[in-house]
């Protein structure tokens, strides 16, 4: 798995479920398949208070 890969999971567990546990639930897991270097973001958005926020300003900001 990929960061990208990663993000794109935490993005749709936003989109389709809607809920912050939802959110924290699939960045963690994903967060245990990456590199140790890559794992930063995914736990801060997991162990976020609100981790839509963490979402949708990542989307603001992701490349195209």
């Amino acid at each position: 798995m990929t960061l990208s890969d990663a993000i794109l999971i935490v993005l749709l567990a936003d989109r389709i479920h809607d809920t912050d546990a939802a959110i924290r639930s699939a960045a963690k897991r994903c967060a245990k398949q990456l590199p140790r270097s890559q794992r930063d973001m995914l736990f801060k958005i997991g162990n976020s208070a609100a981790p839509r926020e963490l979402v949708g300003h990542l989307c603001q900001f992701l490349p195209d």
